[in-house]
């Protein structure tokens, strides 16, 4: 999970369609559990702030290495010391992820000295919410038109630990030909909110007449989708889909966690 804290960065970010190293030469990311994501965005206090999330998988493919913080190991960064003066060279190479001063291995931070490519992101946080409580990010609209549909959340613990519960809804979006082109996936939370109305409506109760408000299904929404399924189930429709279209799932998913979900 790569984290940012100014909305002109994350502009930035989308337009330039990669994450480059910074000043120290790499890319930094937390591996911090998704349940115990809010400790990051807590040192930022109330700013507003975005996290961006990659597979594994293609961060090892450029090389990722856990931070080396020796703050409170003297003698290994004695040993380093001496390294630097015998080879110059071999110190240079792991100077990127040796951090002598500081402390934060909590957060479990891993870096990389590629440039990560935007397109490969997989999910969105983010601390902002408009009025109707949907995720804000920065030009999300520019990045979805280039790269697709990303999944986007709300950056708040009791969000992210429902995410890994709530029940999932599926669409699958088909061009004239009938040819898959899009896959559409929503939460449980914003799935209700999409395919129901509230209407007050009179009812007539053995007394006297009652305004009461109503939670009324679109049926046309609600039809477009399928479930609810747990988050197995989304991947095997998927891989379903994929195959059904003549799609290679190695090349189609390369990044994916389960690797023979095309057999469940």
């Amino acid at each position: 999970m790569f984290h940012c804290t100014t909305e002109d960065r994350v502009k930035r970010i989308f337009a330039e369609g990669e994450l480059k190293p910074g000043r120290g030469g790499t890319v930094s990311f937390t591996e911090i559990p998704i349940g115990e994501l809010d400790r990051m965005k807590y040192r930022h206090h109330g700013a507003k702030q975005v996290a961006i999330g990659f597979p594994r998988a293609y961060i090892q493919s450029l090389g990722l290495t856990p931070v080396w913080y020796l703050k409170h190991n003297p003698k290994i960064l004695q040993a380093l010391t001496a390294l630097k003066a015998s080879d110059p060279k071999g110190y240079k190479e792991l100077l990127p992820f040796i951090d002598e001063n500081d402390d934060v291995a909590p957060f479990q931070e891993i870096r990389t000295t590629s440039s990560v490519k935007i397109e490969e992101a997989v999910w969105i946080l983010t601390t902002n919410r408009d009025d109707n409580l949907l995720p804000v990010i920065p030009d999300i609209d520019k990045f979805q038109a280039k790269h697709g549909r990303i999944s986007k959340s709300y950056w708040h613990r009791s969000h992210q630990m429902e995410i890994l519960s709530e029940w999932q809804f599926t669409r699958l979006v088909k061009n004239e030909s009938g040819v898959p082109k899009e896959f559409q996936f929503i939460g449980e939370y914003y799935w209700r909110r999409k395919v129901t109305t509230e209407n007050e409506l009179s009812v007539i109760l053995p007394v006297h007449e009652r305004k009461i408000l109503f939670e009324i299904t679109q049926l046309e929404e609600h039809a477009a989708y399928e479930g609810p399924w747990r988050f197995i189930d989304v991947a095997r429709f998927i891989v379903k889909v994929l195959l059904e279209a003549g799609e290679h799932v190695e090349d189609a998913l390369p990044y994916r966690l389960i690797k023979d979900v095309a057999r469940l």
